[in-house]
């Protein structure tokens, strides 16, 4: 008897189990292509890479401004611990149009996150690039060997200058070659202000 009464719980636990499991994976799943997230003034993108035994490298937060912000064309080091290069609503739109079709992998999800300080503790030694967006998340992990080739053509999305600066700069700090880099073009940069 105590057998049976055991048996039937096991079941029971293993079909809730399944049932949850089943639940979880239809709110986030991992695709190819097209995560279809809508852009708005609310849209973030990061971009964050941290290779084993390295210097802290901090994270890139693109965030949208109104073309007569005072924000716009400046990226202060923000209190999440990443620096904010501050961008038009046409660059994010370019952005996000070049990050859907760069051919990486997505795990999506509808929960609307708020964009926070990376935990370095939780760290996956992959190239991450994450978009917050009113509509959802989506996370890509790409292998940094590649991380050159797939951060390069972004550069079309940025008209601002500093935007594309710090871009570039987070290529580079990564071993990437970006043809006529000027690191000194920003010299504020290193002094941790816009």
């Amino acid at each position: 008897m105590k057998t049976k009464r055991w048996l039937a719980r096991f079941c029971c636990l293993l079909a809730v189990a399944l049932m949850s499991s089943k639940l979880n994976f239809g709110q986030s799943e991992v695709q190819h292509g097209s995560f279809n997230l809508p852009v708005n003034k609310e849209t973030v993108v990061r971009f964050f890479y941290l290779p084993a035994n390295d210097y802290l490298h901090p994270a890139l937060f693109f965030r949208v401004v109104g073309t007569n912000s005072s924000r716009l064309n400046t990226a202060p080091i923000t209190n999440h611990g990443g620096r904010t290069p501050y961008i038009s609503i046409e660059e994010m739109q370019a952005l996000i149009k070049l990050l859907d079709s760069a051919g990486l992998s997505w795990r999506t999800g509808s929960a609307v996150e708020v964009p926070k300080a990376v935990d370095f503790k939780e760290t996956t030694g992959q190239l991450e690039i994450k978009i917050f967006s009113s509509g959802g998340t989506a996370l890509s992990l790409s292998d940094p060997k590649g991380i050159c080739e797939t951060l390069a053509p972004l550069d079309a999305a940025f008209k601002q200058p500093r935007a594309l600066w710090e871009f570039q700069l987070f290529r580079v700090d990564y071993n990437c070659k970006v043809p006529g880099f000027n690191r000194n073009a920003f010299p504020e940069h290193d002094a941790g202000k816009r």
